[in-house]
């Protein structure tokens, strides 16, 4: 028989807030926000209960410092802005818009500039959880605005910046990208990379660049970006394209060694793309690989194409690869699950109609087998509302798919993204037979260490893997992780499971701890069935 589907089931009609931005806090629940309509303001989706909670939680207004140099005070538009979390689960939200004067703002502001504003919010004061980082005197405030940035977590626990529209305009009053890459630690905030080499490459993207970190090998620790769009013209939208070489960042170049070293061409640049490093397999499977899907070039094509690249060995000469979707589609949402399955969910096409582009939401999803990369030939239920730009997708602890965002033609609302209902898609894994439990988690695994724990309603067990918590925004998922563990079967359903050796492997933090069942076990011998992903701080031993 075949394996299921997949279902929707009902969510929250209205969650209060349309969802542009999505984290996974460490308490299980969901961070949504918009923060573009003063006053700026969050809330949480709660998973147990698949609801919203009524309390918006405000973002504080940036205090009135750093009059030298000077700087334009508003209220917090952190609207498009990066985020990711830190080693101890709160989140970092850096950089945003600054566009129009909003209420009680200072002073006008020009169109398409950056925001300089770094924010935490933390999950464990839900009484006041966002945070100005820093002294009251010296908050930590970034070097350039940023409108569209990637942050990216390195093994130190510190934080890369990279990318979006800076804080001015050039001659010709046309917005810049922000070229100076920027390091984020807790306790000192930023510092600019202000070595010239350290420039962020012109083949490099502005719009969310997409970042991998990588895990092994003669590179790992430096960050692959792969998401390339070289504007000759400088102008916003260009008015052509050439296609630029992905670029691998060393935030420790030191001694005359490269911060920025070329890769080879893709075929064709593309924005609006979704990337992710594919699953860190255990053993000889253990391979470094980047994946880039779908996207538009140069404002035209909207791409099918999925592209991937081994960048374990670069001694090898990695080549990219290609395969191709069924539904070309930008602006969509790739997001790996724990039976190392790829599911690209969402999005859209363009199609022009008297002269002009307009976009056409894609309603049915794909799924990928990662391990073969190949098409799992399972169509999934066609969407219950359309998610195109400005939505976003999180892979839950129960296994579930939360859907959140995006627009909604002829709202009224400053750009049409007033998208405020969620949907929630439950895998076909999840009806295909019983969930394996893990009875006595860990709360915590250090680095190369062996633990111990119970597995019940499992004979045999596929595999165990962490996943990071996911931080979505624009199709970039900031932290999303798959790292298989090696574990080794015991007597009466223990089994002993060994953490990642190192933090290249797994950058600290908090993780979802999944074990699967062989999917012989499953009704249809297809699914590899996982329990509920328990979440577990990854680290040095305290």
């Amino acid at each position: 028989m075949p394996a299921p589907k997949g279902s929707w089931e009902d969510a929250p009609e209205n969650s209060g807030v349309t969802g542009i931005h999505a984290v996974l806090l460490k308490d299980g629940n969901v961070l949504l926000f918009y923060c573009r309509t003063y006053p700026f303001w969050s809330r949480i989706y709660q998973t147990d209960t698949s609801s919203v909670s009524l309390k918006s939680d405000v973002v504080p207004k940036w205090p009135k410092v750093h009059d030298n140099p000077q700087y334009l005070i508003q209220p917090s538009e952190i609207f498009c802005s990066g985020h990711c979390a830190l080693t101890d689960g709160r989140i970092l939200v850096a950089g945003g818009e600054l566009t129009r004067p909003y209420p009680y703002s200072y002073e006008p502001i020009d169109a398409r500039l950056g925001l300089r504003y770094s924010f935490i919010y933390d999950p464990s004061d839900p009484n006041d959880p966002w945070k100005i980082p820093g002294e009251t005197t010296e908050p930590h405030i970034m070097n350039d605005g940023r409108w569209y940035p990637t942050l990216k977590m390195l093994h130190t626990g510190q934080v890369i910046a990279m990318g979006g529209l800076s804080g001015s305009l050039n001659s010709n009053m046309e917005p810049q990208t922000n070229r100076t890459p920027e390091r984020y630690d807790l306790n000192f905030g930023w510092t600019a990379f202000i070595a010239p080499e350290a420039t962020m490459p012109p083949d490099i993207s502005y719009f969310y660049p997409d970042g991998q970190v990588i895990p092994f090998g003669p590179n790992k620790g430096k960050i692959f970006y792969s998401t390339t769009a070289f504007y000759p013209d400088n102008l916003d939208p260009p008015a052509y394209y050439i296609e630029g070489n992905p670029q691998i960042f060393d935030p420790f170049a030191s001694g005359g060694s490269p911060y920025w070293t070329p890769q080879v061409k893709r075929s064709s640049p593309s924005e609006h793309s979704a990337g992710l490093l594919l699953p860190i397999r255990k053993g000889t499977n253990a391979r470094s690989r980047v994946l880039i899907s779908g996207g538009i070039w140069g404002h035209v094509n909207v791409l099918g194409r999925v592209d991937f690249i081994d960048v374990t060995d670069p001694s090898s000469n990695p080549q990219w690869q290609s395969i191709f979707m069924q539904y070309p589609r930008m602006s969509h949402q790739a997001i790996l699950l724990p039976d190392r399955t790829l599911l690209f969910i969402g999005g859209n096409t363009e199609i022009e109609d008297n002269g002009q582009t307009i976009p056409v939401p894609v309603e049915h999803a794909e799924l990928l087998n990662t391990d073969t990369m190949t098409w799992i030939d399972n169509e999934i239920t066609k969407i219950p509302i359309a998610r195109m730009y400005h939505s976003t997708g999180l892979l839950l602890p129960n296994g579930k798919i939360l859907l959140a965002g995006g627009r909604i033609p002829d709202s009224g609302d400053i750009e049409d993204d007033t998208e405020r209902r969620l949907s929630l898609y439950s895998p076909g894994y999840l009806e295909d037979g019983e969930q394996p439990v893990i009875a006595d988690p860990p709360q915590s695994m250090a680095y190369g260490q062996a633990y111990n724990f119970t597995v019940l309603q499992a004979r045999v067990v596929d595999s165990v893997c962490l996943m990071k918590l996911g931080s979505v925004t624009h199709g970039n998922n900031m932290d999303q992780r798959y790292v298989e563990l090696d574990f080794e079967p015991g007597s009466g359903g223990v089994y002993t499971v060994h953490a990642p050796a190192d933090a290249y492997l797994a950058p600290p933090g908090y993780y979802m701890l999944f074990v699967l069942k062989d999917k012989s076990e499953s009704v249809s011998a297809l699914s590899k069935i996982p329990s509920y992903g328990h979440i577990v701080k990854v680290g040095s031993a305290q």
